[in-house]
């Protein structure tokens, strides 16, 4: 079985990913990973810039790395970037490879594996808390998805672009301090739902009580190749 990635957006998101994906599978040797085929395309166009109406339409790209991937002869494609799967309908219908859909498969994994919690804290961009597409997943699942406030979904857009350009300068304690505004009261679990956020826990070594959907996505692109 061989798996494709639809990357680039961004490219260290595409890269960590990658890395979860031989960290998660159970191997001796070189034959005994999957067989992966990375197309970082960064010239689709930023999601949530199109999204928010500030910018161009990601999904010709984003069908063109689809349709390369089909030809290359995957079996399955994951998209490790949220934003992105609001077009998850429009680009499925121009192949035939099964698409990973990252977000329908964190809620599934949460109402499987943490029945205990229906109320999650989302840390996404501003595209993803727009488009609902947490919600349209969740809410169908009985989870309920709880959002920051606007200043704060400006504070997690900085962090997420100095992500993008490398610039990582954000300490563990101001991620905490958001945190806390909106789970303090209720021991209420975050999800990561972006990337380059993904990244960013790693980073500053977050090591309180949070599900991140790009590990989930990663488990599930290697259930699948297996």
């Amino acid at each position: 079985m061989a798996l494709g990635i639809l990357g680039g957006m961004g490219p260290q998101a595409t890269c960590q990913l990658f890395q979860r994906i031989i960290k998660l599978t159970n191997a001796e040797n070189d034959q005994d990973h999957i067989h992966t085929i990375i197309d970082s395309n960064t010239k689709i166009p930023d999601r949530t810039e199109y999204i928010l109406g500030n910018g161009k339409d990601p999904r010709p790209e984003m069908i063109k790395s689809i349709v390369k991937l089909e030809a290359m002869g995957v079996d399955n494609i994951a998209i490790p970037c949220n934003t992105a799967h609001f077009f998850y309908d429009d680009i499925k219908k121009y192949t035939k490879v099964n698409i990973i859909n990252m977000i329908y498969e964190a809620g599934n994994y949460l109402r499987k594996n943490n029945k205990e919690d229906k109320e999650y804290l989302l840390l996404a961009t501003e595209g993803t808390y727009k488009t609902r597409v947490y919600e349209k997943y969740f809410n169908a699942m009985g989870l309920n998805i709880l959002v920051p406030d606007d200043r704060d979904k400006k504070i997690l857009m900085t962090w997420i672009y100095k992500v993008k350009s490398s610039a990582i300068d954000i300490e563990l304690k101001e991620f905490e301090e958001l945190v806390s505004k909106y789970t303090e009261a209720k021991d209420i679990p975050i999800i990561i739902g972006c990337t380059e956020l993904s990244v960013l826990v790693e980073e500053i070594k977050y090591r309180k009580k949070y599900f991140d959907s790009m590990t989930i996505l990663a488990k599930k692109c290697v259930e699948l190749s297996i």
